[in-house]
């Protein structure tokens, strides 16, 4: 059993209500938009495989960059022996849905070592936690966020695991509405310069990335993970994976969603330095 962390999608004032302990109410975790729940628990259960079977993860990841049709066999396994997508018997759109959790499917099992490192050890911790409550010891172990807990296709209870960047661990909450790919992007500028000025070439990967078609879009996603997953950030797979399988009929949509994020997020970056005191002998 795991939990998440979920942030408010917008930066309280000073007008807004506090609560008995002085802090906001505003920012006190919100839960996560139902729209996304499902899609929380297809990444968890990705996660969960991959910790638990590493010929599963080796199996998700050789369809990394591919369609549907080009996967491996042993992807297919993996994805489909294992209950992790459904099948549509409607088939409307579900092109695009299926080859959306495929992606994010070879996107999760690729993630850089640190931070499978990190989420085997969330899980590991909300596990301690889980089992102190049931002993009634009052141990909660690393958690302390709200714990989501939902239902999957097949009625199994899931809960929802704790979002950590992979390389120096810092807790990464994400947005009730989801974070989106644009925010990630700040998110890893911030990380590999503090000087936000210098963003030219992130902004240069974002404006192509949001150009492409699905096609295009699912080509550069691998390199996009990669880069981010170097810089220490893990981005909201569920949030991307609700984006890709409306990118086809809803990309101008997504697109101004992700560049909106990302020059919000870097101008909140940059409103954070200015406040910041000047180093000593500065």
């Amino acid at each position: 059993m795991s939990a998440t962390n979920y942030v408010q999608d917008d930066p309280p004032t000073d007008s807004q209500a506090m609560d008995g302990t002085g802090t906001s109410t505003e920012q006190q975790p919100k839960p996560r938009n139902p729209e996304l729940v499902k899609y929380d628990e297809f990444a968890d259960r990705v996660r969960r495989l991959c910790r638990e079977s590493p010929g599963a993860q080796s199996a998700l990841r050789a369809g990394l960059g591919r369609p549907v049709t080009e996967v491996p066999a042993r992807m297919h396994a993996a994805l489909l022996r294992s209950g992790l997508i459904r099948e549509d018997t409607e088939g409307r759109g579900y092109a695009d849905k299926e080859r959306a959790y495929y992606a994010v499917a070879a996107l999760i099992a690729a993630r850089p070592r640190a931070q499978r490192l990190s989420d085997a050890a969330d899980a590991n911790a909300a596990e301690l936690g889980a089992r102190g409550s049931l002993r009634g010891d009052g141990y909660s172990g690393a958690v302390t966020a709200v714990t989501a807990v939902t239902a999957d296709d097949h009625g199994e209870g899931t809960a929802l695991a704790p979002r950590k960047s992979g390389v120096d661990g810092a807790s990464t909450a994400f947005r009730s509405r989801g974070t989106s790919l644009g925010e990630s992007f700040a998110d890893a500028v911030g990380r590999r310069s503090p000087d936000q000025f210098k963003s030219g070439a992130a902004e240069s990967r974002l404006h192509l990335l949001v150009r492409q078609d699905l096609d295009g879009a699912h080509r550069m996603l691998p390199s996009v993970f990669r880069w981010l997953g170097s810089s220490g950030v893990t981005p909201d797979y569920a949030c991307l994976l609700r984006d890709l399988t409306g990118w086809r009929y809803g990309h101008d949509m997504v697109a101004t969603r992700w560049l909106q994020a990302f020059y919000r997020s870097l101008r909140r970056q940059e409103a954070a330095a200015e406040e910041r005191p000047p180093a000593p002998g500065m």
